[in-house]
């Protein structure tokens, strides 16, 4: 995921752990979060602390594996902008970061492949 942003020019800021990311996010102004919901239960319960102490006005993007039908679901409940499904098409989340941002990124340096 980072490599793909990267290589369209996206400055990218990653956090290992979800307090990490929290305190990044309380500390730093984002134009975008994309947030890696590795489980479902913990990634639900980050977002929600996340927009209760930040006020969350910048788009959301959910990356997440399919959990049957409910990811699209999840997604909306969450107030989220969009979402991607796992594992992760390169070439598709570069698109949503742009449509999210309202701006193209620089020119492809080559083929971005999935990670």
């Amino acid at each position: 995921m980072r490599g793909a942003l990267e290589k369209r020019g996206f400055t990218v800021t990653a956090a290992p752990d979800y307090e990490s990311a929290y305190r990044q996010l309380v500390e730093a102004r984002f134009e975008l979060v994309v947030i890696d919901l590795v489980e479902a239960g913990a990634g639900v319960e980050f977002i929600k602390r996340v927009q209760a102490a930040t006020n969350l006005t910048q788009p959301l993007l959910l990356v997440m594996v399919e959990w049957g039908t409910g990811g699209a679901t999840l997604a909306l409940t969450e107030r989220a902008d969009a979402y991607e499904p796992k594992p992760l098409d390169a070439a598709r989340l570069v698109d949503s970061v742009e449509r999210l941002l309202g701006t193209k990124a620089l020119p492809a340096q080559g083929t971005i492949g999935a990670e």
